[in-house]
């Protein structure tokens, strides 16, 4: 059942809500990224709001404001969580062999993320610096991860689709300085042009397509590095 609440929404919310609302109404085509630039916000404010508002997702929003029936989709979460128990029963373990065997040749760890990514790189330097001695940076700012790169980095990028942003860019500038990279993937990705030296696709059981990159859940993140973890605190 849709509840509409907008007393939680904070001001701002309620500002962007009316506006989407409207435009909406008169465009059923409107697409999130569209409605953000019109409102002037990030696309995450208006998934953050219309998630407030009880709906799964912006299609839902933009069906039910311009007037046409909803689709719920009631095993929604059921299928996130067939998914995960897929990724498990299918888990790898020389994933992490391998990624432990590359950590261990170098001083110092720079882990870059954007949006949700960066939540997932902050918590992953947290459980390595436990477990390590390792000099461990994280970052979201390009500009920062190629001021302190050098030749004794390894430079740990994480990205669900790889699509959220472009990275050769830092990628080249790292590689310039001597630093080695690594790139880690939830998703496959065709990664052969890349400049990354290693990649890891943690997961051949891909999210809804319907998801842009920072919708998407980083579930499979936290399991790889909770095992990562335990290899280097327990060998």
């Amino acid at each position: 059942m849709l509840k509409l609440d907008t007393d939680k929404l904070t001001k701002l919310e309620k500002e962007v809500h009316q506006k989407v609302s409207e435009l909406v109404a008169e465009n059923d085509k409107l697409k999130i990224i569209e409605a953000a630039e019109i409102c002037e916000v990030a696309p995450s404010k208006v998934s953050t709001l219309v998630r407030k508002l009880g709906f799964d997702n912006f299609k839902q929003y933009k069906l039910y404001f311009s007037g046409h029936q909803i689709k719920w989709e009631s095993n929604q979460r059921t299928e996130e969580i067939q998914r995960l128990m897929l990724f498990l029963e299918n888990f790898d373990e020389k994933i992490v062999d391998d990624f432990v065997s590359i950590y261990h040749k170098y001083n110092k760890i720079i882990i870059y993320g954007l949006g949700p990514s960066f939540i997932s790189a902050e918590y992953f330097a947290y459980k390595l610096d436990i477990v390590s001695d390792k000099n461990i940076k994280v970052t979201h700012s390009e500009d920062y991860a190629e001021q302190m790169v050098d030749d004794e980095t390894l430079l740990i990028v994480l990205s669900v689709t790889g699509k959220f942003s472009s990275f050769e860019g830092l990628f080249q500038k790292s590689k310039d300085k001597g630093a080695e990279i690594m790139l880690i993937l939830e998703e496959y990705v065709n990664t052969q042009n890349s400049l990354a030296d290693y990649v890891f696709h943690l997961s051949k059981f891909n999210q809804s397509d319907e998801l842009l990159p920072f919708e998407k859940t980083r579930t499979v993140f936290f399991i790889f590095m909770e095992e990562i973890a335990t290899k280097l605190k327990y060998g």
